[in-house]
């Protein structure tokens, strides 16, 4: 019995013996042990000011496992991690920066501490595949693009310039260089009539149905209401993304007519467009972009003046009501924008040639908008979410006015100042009696 068993035993010991060697065999190569180098560097601003990746903490994560090591870089920016299992890792990438530091290496003055970071979030090393990656630090922004100036009222038909002298300052409310590139601005429609049929409006708002418009996409139908908004203009700053530099504290002025509206201006026609009273408009000569369509003898091209790129506009100018019967708002624009939906208001029952579109909008891609209203009490009803403005602002001395909504100063930081942006423009917003491109309340 116990030869038997010894023979048993035998047996099973080759058989399990010859089990691990097949598991062995099959075993993920992925699995083998290697070294992950992450190399640092700096975007190129920071770079250029002289700042350096060193003492960065750089977090390996695996994402099967959950675990996390860590590690902080020497001064030429790089961290090993040894003997680690092939698989599926993020990176993430984080060095906090002393505010004085930052300031004396950038210029830039700030109240706080500025964070670099940057991370990848999906990431395989294995020694066949990837052994090593870098990683780009950038500022956490504190803050991002607000709009900071509406000059819808226009002047005086007669003695100024109408609605020609329109403008919109754009500004970086940040503690850190933005690019303007692809910055979208988008003039809201909405309910402008006080004999709108019920059918078409919601009960709740007394904002259009948009649900009901002609050719909205069926997918966006059920939420038309709630995540989209709608503009009968949309135009975009050009650039290839790291064109148009604009840092702290600073700002971009659109203009209908990049023109001396204060000394008049030749139409394309060659008549002269005169203004009797400087002192009732403003000079747009030197804005930062304009909007230019050349339908209009007035609307003439500066040469001087970047043009923005239209996306959709259902007039024949970047015109703002100069009742306040508009919002405006601000999005960064995926490379999608001039494939988004374009529909009628829903009181439109039949589409011609003639008909006027609105862009929809997503509101996930919105950064920052305003609800413009006639006067405190001639209300029309909203067309911007809460999230971006709870509530509406008018400028006091309504159409052609000379006036501009201005967003206020909260605080200032050297020669920096943070404006508010508290989603309520009746408390973010004053006003100029009369407009005042770059200027500060």
């Amino acid at each position: 019995m116990k030869i038997r068993n010894y023979a048993f035993s035998a047996v099973l010991i080759t058989s399990l013996v010859l089990i691990l060697a097949s598991c062995k065999l099959q075993l993920d190569p992925a699995l083998n042990t290697t070294n992950v180098e992450i190399q640092i560097e700096l975007a190129e601003p920071l770079r250029n000011a002289g700042l350096s990746p060193i003492n960065t903490e750089v977090i390996l994560q695996d994402r099967n496992a959950g675990t996390e090591l860590r590690q902080v870089t020497d001064g030429s920016g790089k961290v090993t991690f040894h003997n680690i299992i092939g698989g599926a890792y993020s990176v993430i990438a984080r060095r906090l920066v002393q505010m004085q530091e930052y300031s004396s290496y950038t210029g830039i003055p700030v109240d706080a501490d500025v964070i670099l970071t940057d991370s990848l979030i999906n990431v395989n090393f294995t020694a066949e595949v990837q052994t090593a990656a870098k990683i780009q630090l950038r500022v956490k922004p504190d803050g991002n693009w607000i709009i900071k100036q509406v000059y819808y009222a226009g002047s005086d038909t007669l003695n100024g310039a109408g609605i020609r002298d329109q403008f919109i300052e754009i500004y970086n409310n940040s503690n850190t260089e933005l690019y303007a590139d692809s910055l979208c601005v988008g003039l809201l429609q909405g309910v402008r009539s006080r004999n709108v049929p019920a059918e078409y409006v919601l009960a709740e708002t007394g904002q259009y149905d948009w649900s009901k418009s002609l050719n909205i996409p069926a997918a966006s139908r059920n939420a038309a209401n709630t995540d989209y908004v709608y503009a009968h203009t949309v135009f975009m700053i050009p650039g290839n993304g790291q064109q148009y530099s604009v840092k702290p504290g600073q700002s971009v002025i659109i203009a209908q007519n990049a023109q001396n509206h204060k000394t008049g201006y030749t139409g394309r026609d060659g008549k002269k467009i005169p203004t009797k009273t400087p002192g009732l408009t403003v000079d747009l000569s030197r804005a930062d972009f304009e909007f230019f369509r050349g339908i209009r003898s007035s609307d003439v091209d500066n040469e001087l003046v970047p043009n923005v790129t239209i996306i959709y506009s259902s007039l024949p100018e970047f015109e703002m009501a100069p009742q306040g019967l508009d919002g405006v708002v601000l999005f960064k624009a995926p490379a999608s924008v001039t494939e988004w939906a374009r529909v009628p208001v829903p009181t439109v029952q039949a589409l011609t040639a003639s008909t006027s579109y609105q862009v929809q909008i997503p509101d996930n891609y919105l950064i920052d908008g305003i609800d413009l209203q006639p006067s405190v009490t001639n209300l029309y009803p909203k067309k911007l979410p809460a999230r971006l403005d709870a509530t509406y602002a008018s400028v006091p001395g309504g159409v052609y006015s000379s006036q501009s909504l201005i967003r206020k100063t909260i605080k200032s930081i050297g020669n920096r100042r943070i404006l508010g942006n508290t989603a309520n423009s009746r408390v973010n917003f004053g006003y100029f009696e009369t407009a005042q491109p770059k200027g500060f309340q």
